[in-house]
């Protein structure tokens, strides 16, 4: 299957809604968990996508490049959560009641992740955070990350490289 993310956006570039509704829809669920992760709140990612969707239509034109769409949106995400921290959250006191199930998938796949890998990832800087889960919760690749952190890949790579060490680390001294 085709995929035809340059087309949709594309379409949506010109105008066309439904167009456009087709595009956030390919990217809404991954864009949900990584608000969630990120902001630890259920109501406050789901505020996050959906300022970023207002955002991205009022500014499709501005988006020249079709194939980045995804690094697009998540760029407007990104900053749609750092306003929301910023504003209404302090990362101590983000609460992590979500972390039961996180749907990864249409098909009603999930996962679990437990509070202590949770809290871990909270202690990394906000980059470092939203490098790890730009790459493990929505499976970008380090060009994409790049592209949404305005950091070259190289230093993407490293960082990641980094950060995961630190929360092996961390996971195998207990995590407090």
């Amino acid at each position: 299957m085709k995929d035809n993310t340059a087309l949709l956006t594309k379409k949506a570039r010109d105008g066309d809604a439904r167009a456009f509704g087709e595009l956030y829809s390919k990217f809404s669920g991954e864009m949900y968990r990584y608000a969630l992760y990120s902001l630890g709140s259920v109501e406050a990612a789901q505020d996050a996508v959906q300022d970023t969707a207002l955002e991205a239509w009022k500014s499709i034109n501005r988006l020249r490049n079709e194939e980045a769409a995804k690094a697009w949106f998540f760029k407007i995400l990104s900053h749609c959560c750092k306003h929301i921290l910023r504003e209404k959250y302090s990362a101590d006191t983000a609460s992590l009641d979500f972390c039961a199930e996180i749907p990864t998938s249409d098909s009603g796949e999930k996962i679990l992740l437990g509070l202590d890998l949770l809290r871990l990832i909270n202690k990394l800087s906000q980059e470092e955070k939203d490098i790890v889960l730009l790459s493990a919760v929505c499976g970008c690749n380090s060009k994409e990350i790049a592209k949404i952190t305005a950091l070259p890949a190289a230093t993407v790579r490293s960082k990641l490289s980094r950060s995961l060490k630190k929360l092996r680390s961390e996971l195998k001294k207990g995590g407090n």
